[in-house]
């Protein structure tokens, strides 16, 4: 089949790091089959990646059409939204995932905490930030997320705590 052909092509050149070549790939895929939620996931960390926000964005958009509630696509779409100062949007995307996510699956929550402490920090809620950073770094300690808690880590830095 031809749009798994691209598909295939395109996670190749995403493997690869040539992400031009990868969205090429995906777009194509995507003429032929355009309501397939990985084709626009894909293309939008290409996009992403190359620092194309406003189309990773309309991908990752896309793509929740298609599955309405990914925690992978609603993080990366809240870290954009965040990047470009719509916290607003972030924040409801943040919840999203605290809402839905499993307690079993600590990864995506202890990120959505840390997004929705990062967005209380910036607007002054320094009790809510203190209480959403906490609740991140305690879920990345109990999955013992040596990268997670770096992350925290370096944010917690970064915005003075």
């Amino acid at each position: 089949m031809k749009t798994d052909a691209a598909f295939n092509q395109g996670l190749y050149f995403y493997a690869a790091r040539d992400f031009v070549r990868a969205t090429e790939c995906f777009t194509d895929a995507l003429r032929d089959n355009p309501g397939n939620v990985n084709y626009y996931y894909y293309r939008g960390v290409c996009f992403q990646e190359m620092g194309d926000t406003e189309k990773a964005i309309s991908d990752y958009s896309n793509a929740l059409l298609g599955q309405p509630y990914a925690p992978a696509i609603l993080n990366n779409r809240a870290e954009l939204y965040l990047a470009s100062g719509d916290s607003k949007s972030a924040l409801l995307d943040y919840e999203e995932i605290l809402f839905f996510e499993k307690a079993e699956d600590a990864h995506w929550r202890a990120l959505a905490f840390l997004g929705r402490g990062l967005i209380s920090l910036s607007e002054g809620r320094i009790e809510e930030a203190i209480s959403d950073m906490s609740s991140a770094e305690d879920l990345a300690k109990k999955e013992g997320d040596k990268l997670l808690l770096a992350r925290i880590g370096d944010e917690l830095e970064r915005s003075g705590f």
